[in-house]
Parts: structure tokens; C-alpha cells; sequence
């Protein structure tokens, strides 16, 4: 029994150094992270705004994968809620959105278990260029008399470190939204591309002939611009107006950009191309393999309601010449876009 009394006077004694420590111990942190993400403000607002997608960023889901979640109230607006209950690890409680702007959302936490408190959190988005800056900050107060045993924990460091977790997980998944692969290409989706002019020789030409073609067709292009005295504004160019693979011809143009308009010589055209939105990439290989990246456009167009506008440029940036490795020769193709028009039923 002599055992006994000791257990329970130590037992007594710690709580009452834990009411004591919590009648002076502090009960509001202000705990804060933040994290540059490699993408626009409106993709990442837009993803964290949902508490749909909370699951797949949050620190904690990992902490109970048998985890029960449910969603009131309209996702993504003022009002919706969002409520877990779990194990020991992630206890029990329900967060709201009291209010937003694309700037910031703020969301009240209640907390049922292992102890009832409320505190205020909020998510910040600066854009920096292509980039954003993503805040994260959680106005933590404990109750008393938990409080008390909080003097014994690096509070900051703690959930802290749950905070750069979860930022983390929110700038991997939204940067693969942003940079998005098809067929391992990214799209780059220019709002809008400047007209430039082309000169060149426009024919239908076979597939087996097209290196012929070119080779004679731009050294006309290049000779009567220096004729001219026009300034070249970019790379020798491919011009597409159409690709027919099973008859294997393309209408298309050899061509070189001009810095400004000039009237050709005969035999030669002048092919004004841009002034519209436009979807880029850059291609490293060898001419004749560039189909994947001309398909991956063609998955873009489709997924995102999209047409061409043509024609194509395929503009060639590396100097055969220069560069023996085919694998370092760079083309940017270029296709100008506008949205798809309906189908009729």
C-alpha cells in the first residue's frame, strides 16, 4: 500500500504543477511557414481553396489512412466545412471557410479531441512572375490547463514541421498541374504571340522531299532578304498548312523571319503568322523524329477544348552545321490556337 500512497502523490503533485505552470504559461502561438511553388496564383489558389484536394496534401492524412472525412456546404466557398476524425495521432474536429479572396483564405479550426479548443488559420498567394508564394499560418491556443505541459514542447518547431510537410506536398502537386507532361512534352500556353513575317517558297511537297526542298528554298529566302536588306528576326522556319499522313504530302513553306514586311521577289511569298494565342514546345532531336511532340499538342488541343489555326511553324534554332549531335538540335513548334467550335449533334 506504502507504494500505492507514493504513486498517487507523485501523480498529485504533477498535476498540480501542471495547473500551477498553466495558471502563467502562455496559450496563444502564432505558428507560420511559407514555400515558393513553381506556378501561377491561380492554379494554386484554385487547388487549395477545395478541401477535396486537402486529403492529398495534408501532414497528417498519412498519420491514419482509415481516417473518416466528410464535406458540408458548397467546397471551395465561404461557409463549406470540412470534418475528420481519427486516431490518437490526428483526433477529431471540423475546419470551415469564414472568408476569401484570391489573395487569401481563412478558415476557422475547432478541435474535439484530444482536447476542445478553437483557433484561427490562413493562406496567403503573392505571384512573383510565374511563381507564387504561399503562406501558411495557424493562431494556435491551448486551453487551460494543457497549456502548462505546452512550457515543456518546442511548439513552433513541432507543428512547424507539419507545416513545411504540408507545403510541400501542396508545391509538388501543384506544380505537376501546372507543368503538366503529354507524352513527356510540356505545353507552354501563350496567351498571345506577336505577328511576324515570314519569306519564303510555299508548295505541296512529298514527305521524301522535304530536306531537298528545304535546302533549296531557303537559300532563295536567305538571299533575297539580304537582297532587300531586311533584317532576319529569328531561325530558318518550316511553315505547315497541312500534313496529309496517308498521301504523304504537306502543304508548307520554307521560310526565314523578317524583322519587318518587304515585298518579295518572284517566286517567293511573304506569310504574316502570329497575332493569336498559341501553344510552344521545344523539341531536342532529330528532325524526322518530332512527331511525338507535334501528338502531345494535339492531346493538349483535345483535352482543353482546343483547334489549330494554321499553319504551323516548326522553327529550327540549332545549326545542323554547328552542331553534329542531333540530340541537342532544338526546334520550337508552334501551333496558334482558338477554341474548338461545337460539335453538331
Amino acid at each position: 500500500m506504502k507504494i500505492l500512497k507514493i504513486v498517487a502523490y507523485v501523480v498529485l503533485a504533477l498535476a498540480l504543477l501542471v495547473v500551477t505552470l498553466g495558471l502563467f504559461a502562455r496559450k496563444d502561438y502564432h505558428i507560420e511557414r511559407s514555400i515558393e511553388i513553381d506556378a501561377p496564383k491561380n492554379v494554386v489558389y484554385e487547388y487549395a481553396r477545395y478541401f477535396k484536394n486537402f486529403g492529398s496534401w495534408s501532414p497528417w492524412a498519412a498519420l491514419d489512412p482509415n481516417m473518416k472525412t466528410s464535406i458540408t456546404g458548397t467546397d471551395g466557398e465561404v461557409g463549406a466545412t470540412h470534418s475528420w476524425s481519427g486516431n490518437d495521432d490526428v483526433g477529431e474536429g471540423r475546419q470551415t471557410i469564414t472568408a476569401m479572396t484570391p489573395e487569401r483564405i481563412d478558415i476557422e479550426v475547432n478541435f474535439k479531441q484530444p482536447f476542445e479548443s478553437t483557433s484561427p488559420t490562413y493562406m496567403t498567394f503573392k505571384e512573383d512572375g510565374k511563381k507564387t508564394t504561399v503562406t501558411w499560418a495557424f493562431d494556435m491556443h491551448v486551453v487551460f490547463p494543457w497549456n502548462g505541459l505546452a512550457m515543456f514542447t518546442d511548439m513552433d518547431a513541432g507543428v512547424g514541421a507539419d507545416y513545411e510537410r504540408g507545403l510541400k506536398n501542396l508545391k509538388k502537386n501543384c506544380e505537376e498541374i501546372a507543368h503538366k507532361k503529354y507524352r513527356g512534352y510540356e505545353v507552354a500556353d501563350l496567351d498571345s504571340m506577336p505577328v511576324r513575317y515570314f519569306l519564303g517558297v510555299r508548295k505541296t511537297v512529298a514527305f521524301a522531299d522535304i530536306p531537298a526542298f528545304f535546302g533549296v528554298n531557303l537559300t532563295k529566302a536567305f538571299e533575297q532578304a539580304q537582297k532587300g536588306g531586311a533584317a532576319m528576326a529569328g531561325s530558318p522556319s518550316g511553315l505547315f498548312w497541312s500534313y496529309d499522313e496517308q498521301g504523304g504530302k504537306t502543304d508548307m513553306a520554307a521560310a526565314v523571319p523578317l524583322a519587318a514586311d518587304q515585298k518579295p521577289a518572284a517566286g517567293l511569298g511573304i506569310f504574316p503568322v502570329g497575332g493569336k494565342r498559341a501553344l510552344v514546345i521545344e523539341y531536342f532531336g532529330a528532325y524526322e523524329k518530332s512527331g511525338e511532340a507535334h501528338y502531345a499538342i494535339d492531346d493538349y488541343m483535345k483535352e482543353k477544348g482546343l483547334q489549330n489555326i494554321p499553319p504551323v511553324i516548326e522553327e529550327y534554332i540549332t545549326d545542323p552545321g554547328q552542331e553534329p549531335d542531333t540530340a541537342k538540335w532544338l526546334t520550337k513548334i508552334i501551333y496558334f490556337v482558338e477554341p474548338a467550335m461545337p460539335k453538331e449533334q
